[in-house]
This record gives structure tokens, sequence and C-alpha cells, in this order.
């Protein structure tokens, strides 16, 4: 059984960057924190704390517990070629998306990889599978090690999401998780569930 903290009181994503970079990350929350973020589109969002000084030290990365409301595709067409960073998954969400985060929000988010939200890798979702592509450093992150945590609601229902690694051996696969939080993939221009994530 697993009880789920949520942070309730009241507090700036500029106090959280704050607590953050003073080396006070592990002291102000845990793995599976959920923080609600109103979008500029009147959309609220729940994020989880999803790994703390997991890539570096004194940051944290955030990932959507929901997923956004609009589905979308990996590539309009028909391929993985290039990966995640050429994919139009990445421009969507470096443009559309993040220009809906509070402005708060954006002034404190890192780059990773050039990008300010990004989906995770296959890698950082379920641990190591030979199968699908992924950047060398990413770990497979404490959140997700809890099948209950890869179950997202898209639109208060549970939904399938993409991931961000090609498969290994076709050239028209991404990776995606199941709406009861098993691994899965499609076709890149079909399109699904988007639940980024972000470093502080």
């Amino acid at each position: 059984m697993t009880i789920t903290h949520v942070v309730t009181e009241q507090t700036t994503w500029k106090k959280i960057a704050e607590a953050i970079r003073s080396g006070n990350a592990k002291e102000s929350f845990n793995v599976g924190d959920i923080i609600t973020v109103d979008l500029k589109d009147g959309v609220t969002m729940r994020i989880a704390v999803a790994g703390i000084n997991t890539y570096v030290e004194n940051e944290v990365v955030f990932a959507f517990k929901d997923i956004l409301p609009e589905e979308h595709y990996m590539n309009e067409h028909y391929t993985n070629e290039g990966g995640y960073e050429a994919s139009d998954m990445a421009a969507y969400l470096d443009t559309d998306i993040f220009a809906l985060l509070p402005d708060d929000l954006q002034e404190v988010i890192k780059e990773r990889r050039g990008h300010k939200l990004w989906l995770f890798s296959r890698r950082e979702v379920f641990g190591e599978d030979g199968r699908y592509i992924c950047p060398d450093e990413d770990v497979h992150l404490p959140y997700y090690k809890e099948t209950e945590n890869r179950v997202k609601l898209r639109n208060g229902k549970s939904d399938w999401w993409w991931l961000a690694s090609p498969s290994a051996a076709n050239t028209t696969i991404f990776a995606n998780v199941s709406n009861t939080g098993y691994s899965g993939n499609y076709y890149a221009d079909y399109s699904y569930g988007v639940a980024p994530g972000f470093c502080i």
C-alpha cells in the first residue's frame, strides 16, 4: 500500500525553486507529492514529484500526473526518424504547451537536452528494455516504479500516453503506456495522450 502526500500549503513556483536550489529538496518534498497547477486555458493539472536529485544535485524532476486534455501525434507522418528530438511532439511541447504554463513556472524551469518540457523515455518509466532507444544517462525514475503512478487520467478517465523512445527495430513506432500502466507502442502518426515532464 502506498500513501501519497499531497502538498496543500499555499506557495509559489519561485519559492519551490529556491528550496530546491538551496539544497532543501529532500526536506521539502517526497517522491509522489502532488502540486496542482492552473494552466492559462483554465485547465487544472496535477504535477507529481518524480525524482529528487536524480540527474544532478539540487534538482527535482516533475511529471504531469494527468494527461493533457487534447491528444497529439508524435509525428504527423508515419515515421520515428530522428527520434524524439526531431519529432513534431517535441516542437508542440516547446511551443503550444509551454505557453500554457503559468508565468512563474515558466521562469524557473530548467532546460534538459534543449527542452523545458519533454516526454519521458521508456527507461525512465519502465527501466531497461533494449527494444527501445533511450538516452544513456536516463534512469528508472522512483515515481514510475509504482504501477499505479503509470496510470494517468485524461478528462477524468484512464488513457494511453506517449513516451519519447522510438523502437530500435521499427522505423514507424514509438513507445507508450497503456491505460492500465503497462508498456506498449504504436505508430508515430497516431494521437495518444500527452503527459510531459520538466526539471527545476
